[in-house]
């Protein structure tokens, strides 16, 4: 199975520099904040804009956002970019495919979501895919405004 993520560009914002381009899907978000701990510098909520790509080498922002749980952050580099291009096709890399059978790990978070790593597919009920990607977080508690996946709301109590 490929990585299908993202279907469709505009569904992300972009942040671009010289050398790399993050994407962003706000609706993908589970705000676990690991980009946040992580790197603060970089990803800064209580900012505007919250990504200031300026605040971290390109390859250290690019180790984050392979880290990110739901894939809602993404990379990819620019045209001219001095990033070597080996070094930048991890999971979050905007092009990343999955070229091997894998099985799909499904993690619980206590109080908290399931954290889905892995070749996987969402149908709705109709049997239709509503998202295909290697790594997404799913609410398990209901509260979620963005159903099936977490949004953080089980964390607002």
């Amino acid at each position: 199975m490929k990585n299908t993520q993202p279907v469709n560009k505009k569904e992300y914002r972009e942040y671009v520099t010289e050398d790399l381009i993050i994407y962003w899907n706000l609706s993908h978000c589970s705000h676990s904040g690991k980009c946040t701990d992580m790197l603060p510098e970089v990803f800064n909520m209580e900012r505007r804009p919250w990504i200031c790509m300026d605040g971290a080498d390109p390859l250290e922002v690019i180790r984050v956002i392979d880290k990110c749980p739901s894939g809602a952050l993404r990379y990819g580099l620019t045209e001219h970019s001095a990033i070597e291009p080996r070094l930048a096709q991890g999971p979050g890399w905007i092009g990343y495919k999955v070229t091997e059978p894998s099985v799909v790990q499904i993690r619980m978070v206590q109080n908290g979501p399931l954290l889905v790593k892995g070749p996987a597919r969402i149908l709705d009920p109709e049997g239709n895919s509503i998202r295909e990607c290697v790594s997404m977080v799913l609410c398990r508690c209901g509260k979620t405004k963005n159903p099936p996946f977490c949004d953080g709301s089980h964390a607002e109590e």
